[in-house]
């Protein structure tokens, strides 16, 4: 059985954010940074640039900064100059564009509509009344455009209505790029709420939003009576994301140190003032550590090659703590590969990208402790909320660099405070301080 979820929901100006909490515990962080631009499930009509068949992929000219990239097995008779529609996948990384599919998806609130596939399958329904359902929806939907159900609503002419909406949506893109020039938007999918609400809109047992206006966006999904406004959750939305960033991390007579860069990350298991027990207690604390290890990585988005340095322990329990963490990965639906043990007595694995690292949405220089100007300005809207409704201030000063100063006025930060809240933001700019002052 599924694990009740609550969610906090906090929106900005230069940020947004979401904690998920299953049973009281955090299993997920979603920050999506608006002034860095993500691709993610938009849809283009493209035109294919070069084809480079050593590599496997066709370069597509979207009409942004950056080519993306589709895997030629996906449109194997696909020529330069073809123009076709298509959906970001996963957005820009590091040297990589946009990776792009031919397969795309349309998410509703029960189902998700493919393009390309030819079946219905089932993702959260029960057995005997998926096999029901498959029945009556197997006469409806269109060849080419299949669907992936995950909950199944009251009624069922509801289910109907979604998926002939969603048909309509796609109907509609693919007939105006009929009379439209590659390369070309054809729609922007981005929507921060709709995408988190929907990621967990089966097992949501409250929503807490720190604005009131968001609290009408979110009742578009989930019924009213389970969503709050607490201006104060905004706070505990840093505590938790400085507490998963933090270097060492304790858990019973143990810790954890975790050195991320941007090729791998290096985890060091240190057996701390358990010195002196036994053999087995090393294999238990190994395990408890491989628990609160994949979860962090979890949290922190994490990817790359990742080395972890366990307890040093005998060659058969090595092989018992194997298996048992390739137990935890199996939950895990970006872990690549599980490589093994190296020569060293190291564990090494992968863990595939999917957008941007926690650390690199929080922090300019994780090891100085200094936070990009996003994150600071997200911070400095938020203490502006609470001074506004809570003490009604009418101004307010903050002390910022240079840099951070820069980014507010080129999005005009304090003009869009000034039209939000009725606030007067007045900057100070001082390179001395380490991050800002409020």
């Amino acid at each position: 059985m599924l694990g009740l979820k609550r969610l906090i929901i906090d929106t900005g100006i230069t940020q947004n954010r979401c904690l998920v909490f299953e049973n009281g515990k955090i299993i997920d962080i979603y920050v999506d940074d608006i002034i860095q631009k993500n691709l993610s499930g938009n849809i283009y009509k493209a035109r294919v640039e070069n084809i480079n068949n050593n590599l496997g992929v066709a370069f597509l000219n979207i009409g942004e900064e950056r080519n993306a990239f589709i895997e030629l097995k996906e449109i194997p008779n696909v020529q330069k100059g073809d123009e076709l529609i298509i959906q970001i996948k996963r957005d820009s990384e590091g040297n990589k564009g946009p990776k792009a599919t031919s397969k795309v998806i349309f998410p509703g609130k029960n189902l998700k509509l493919i393009v390309g596939l030819n079946e219905i399958k089932n993702d959260g329904l029960d057995k005997n009344l998926y096999e029901s359902v498959y029945s009556l929806l197997k006469e409806i939907v269109k060849k080419d455009l299949g669907i992936i159900i995950s909950s199944m609503p009251e009624d069922f002419n509801m289910l109907i209505e979604e998926y002939n909406d969603l048909t309509k949506k796609w109907n509609f893109i693919k007939e105006r790029a009929n009379y439209i020039k590659a390369p070309f938007l054809l729609l922007n999918e981005r929507d921060f709420i709709k995408e988190v609400i929907l990621k967990n809109i089966n097992t949501i047992e409250e929503v807490i939003v720190t604005k009131s206006s968001v609290r009408d966006i979110v009742a578009k999904f989930i019924d009213q009576s389970k969503i709050k406004i607490d201006l104060e959750s905004a706070t505990l939305i840093d505590k938790y994301i400085f507490d998963v960033m933090k270097r060492k991390h304790y858990f019973y007579d143990a810790n954890i140190v975790i050195d991320e860069v941007e090729a791998f990350t290096i985890i060091d298991v240190n057996s701390g003032d358990i010195n002196g027990k036994n053999i087995q207690t090393f294999l238990d604390i190994n395990k408890l550590a491989a628990d609160k290890i994949f979860q962090l990585l979890k949290l922190r988005n994490s990817s790359g090659i990742i080395f972890i340095d366990f307890i040093d322990i005998k060659k058969n329990q090595r092989e018992e703590l194997l298996q048992y963490i390739k137990e935890i990965a199996s939950k895990d639906e970006n872990i690549s590969k599980i490589y093994g043990w190296t020569r060293l007595g190291v564990l090494e694995l992968s863990r595939a990208k999917k957008g941007r690292k926690l650390k690199d949405l929080i922090f300019d220089d994780y090891y100085k402790e200094l936070l990009n100007p996003s994150y600071i300005l997200k911070i400095i809207e938020n203490k502006c909320l609470v001074q506004k409704e809570r003490f009604n201030r009418k101004s307010l000063e903050a002390k910022v660099s240079c840099k951070t100063f820069e980014l507010a006025e080129r999005i005009k930060f304090k003009e869009k405070i000034k039209e939000n809240m009725g606030l007067e933001l007045n900057f100070k700019v001082n390179n001395n301080i380490l991050n800002y002052e409020v």
